[in-house]
């Protein structure tokens, strides 16, 4: 995703993340960080969440409080949760598509039928008919 992004865009979406993951890991108990130890505790969540969108971002740390809420999540924690979201709607999506036996045709015989007789219409000299054989 950052790859399409310019650096101001890409800068932007980090600093994003980073006050997401602020605001999550605040409930929890954590001792008072110094400005550059913060700083680079929220560039290694960047690092590991800025190739997803930040609603996914936010949506996988609020679902790891939900399903987890004594335990404070690290950025693995997060993908994991961002990653099974990901298989399980892929699952669902393909549970959905249509068996290969239960597929029906694209087109009917009553319209392979009309088509053949406008292209008989339109183009006589293309359409050769067969005679019948009679026995």
């Amino acid at each position: 995703m950052t790859n399409s992004m310019s650096q101001d865009e890409c800068a932007r979406h980090r600093s994003r993340i980073g006050f997401e993951v602020e605001v999550v890991l605040q409930g929890y108990w954590q001792e008072q960080l110094a400005p550059e130890l913060k700083a680079a505790v929220l560039a290694d969540w960047a690092d590991e969440l800025e190739d997803w969108h930040l609603e996914q971002v936010r949506w996988g740390l609020r679902e790891w409080r939900r399903e987890n809420p004594r335990r404070k999540p690290n950025p693995g924690d997060i993908v994991a949760v961002l990653k099974k979201r990901r298989g399980e709607e892929y699952a669902a999506r393909a549970a959905a598509l249509p068996k290969p036996g239960d597929v029906q045709p694209v087109i009917t015989e009553e319209a392979r039928a009309r088509n053949a007789a406008r292209v008989a219409e339109l183009f006589p000299s293309i359409i050769k008919r067969i005679p019948e054989v009679k026995e």
